[in-house]
C-alpha cells in the first residue's frame, strides 16, 4: 500500500511541472484506460448510469457516459494533485459560485450550515473557496490507505481551513464546528456500503429505492442547522461552476424517523436534478442500488 503513497507523490510532481494541456491529456488517457482495464468498475458504472439514463446497461449512450465519467474522474484526481500548488487567489479565479446567497442565508441562523453534495464535479477545489469566502468547513471522510496518503491529503486541506476527520472522530468535531457557526459537509452517494454502523434511511432515487446516510438530517434535528444542497460542474476548459440551492429548514413533527426520511428524500430529489443534467460528472463506481451486477 505504501507504493500508492509514492505514486501519488510522483503524480503531484509530474502534474506540477507538466504543461496543463499535457497533464489533462494524460488524465484523459488514464481515465479511458481505466474504463477498459477495470471490468468490475466498468460494469458497476454502467449499471448505475443505466438507472440515471433509464436505458439498458449496454446502451451506447450509457457506455459513453460511463467512459466519460472515468475520464472526468481522472481529471479530478489531476486537480487534487495540483491543489497544493495553487494559491487561494488562483482557486477563486478557477471557481464561480452561483447561489452563494443561500449559504449566507443559512449562516444567518447562527447555527452553522450543513453542505450536502455527491461525488460530483470537483468539490475539493470548491471547498477551499467556500472556506475562504464564508466559514471553515469540517468534512467527514472515509479513511484512505496507506495512512501516509490520508495524512498528506488531510494536511493539504487543513491549510485551506477545510478540516477532514474519519468517521470515528467526526461527530464531535462536526458539532463543535456548527456551534461556532461554521460549515460541515457530506457526500452522500455511498451506495451499497460496508459502513454498517451508519444510520441510513430509504429514499427513492432515480425511481429505485436505495439507502442514504441519515447524518445530515440527524444533525439538522439535533442542532437546528439548515441544510444546503449544492454541486459543482467542471467545464471543458477546467473552470468550475458551483451551485448552492435554497436552505432546507428541518422541523420536528414528533416522528423522528419520518422527519429524517422526509429530509433525506428532499436531498435525494435535489441531487437527482443535477446528476440527471450532467451524468458524466458523477463519480459513482460502487453499486448505488442493491442489485446484482450482471456481466457485460
Amino acid at each position: 500500500m505504501i507504493a500508492l503513497y509514492w505514486l501519488w507523490r510522483i503524480g503531484m510532481f509530474l502534474v506540477g511541472i507538466a504543461p496543463p494541456r499535457v497533464s489533462v491529456a494524460a488524465a484523459d488517457a488514464m481515465g479511458t484506460s481505466a474504463y477498459y482495464l477495470m471490468p468490475l468498475r466498468r460494469r458497476v458504472a454502467k449499471e448505475n448510469f443505466a438507472h440515471v439514463l433509464d436505458k439498458p446497461p449496454d446502451d451506447p449512450i450509457v457506455r459513453r457516459v460511463a467512459r466519460q465519467s472515468l475520464r472526468n474522474f481522472a481529471r479530478y484526481l489531476r486537480d487534487v494533485m495540483l491543489y497544493p500548488r495553487l494559491s487561494i487567489e488562483e482557486l477563486e479565479q478557477r471557481v464561480t459560485l452561483s447561489g452563494g446567497e443561500n449559504i449566507a442565508q443559512a449562516l444567518t441562523s447562527g447555527k452553522g450550515a450543513i453542505i450536502v453534495s455527491a461525488h460530483f464535479g470537483n468539490m475539493d477545489l470548491t471547498s477551499a473557496v467556500l472556506a475562504k469566502q464564508y466559514k471553515p468547513l469540517t468534512l467527514v471522510a472515509e479513511t484512505l490507505r496507506p495512512r501516509q496518503l490520508m495524512d498528506l491529503l488531510t494536511r493539504v486541506r487543513n491549510a485551506r481551513e477545510v478540516y477532514l476527520y474519519p468517521y470515528d472522530r467526526a461527530p464531535r468535531k462536526i458539532i463543535e464546528a456548527l456551534k461556532r457557526n461554521e460549515m460541515t459537509g457530506f457526500l452522500l452517494d455511498f451506495g451499497v456500503t460496508h459502513h454498517l454502523d451508519i444510520t441510513t434511511v430509504s429514499v427513492n432515487f432515480f425511481g429505485t429505492p436505495t439507502k442514504f446516510p441519515a447524518g445530515p438530517a440527524q444533525l439538522a434535528l439535533l442542532t437546528g442547522a439548515p441544510i444546503v444542497v449544492g454541486y459543482t460542474r467542471v467545464a471543458s476548459d477546467g473552470h468550475i461552476h458551483a451551485h448552492a440551492t435554497a436552505p432546507i429548514i428541518v422541523t420536528r413533527s414528533g416522528d423522528r424517523h419520518k422527519d429524517m426520511q422526509t429530509t433525506m428524500q428532499e436531498i435525494a430529489t435535489r441531487m437527482e436534478q443535477f446528476i440527471r443534467q450532467h451524468p458524466d460528472q458523477w463519480y459513482i463506481f460502487r453499486p448505488m442500488w442493491r442489485r446484482e451486477i450482471q456481466n457485460s
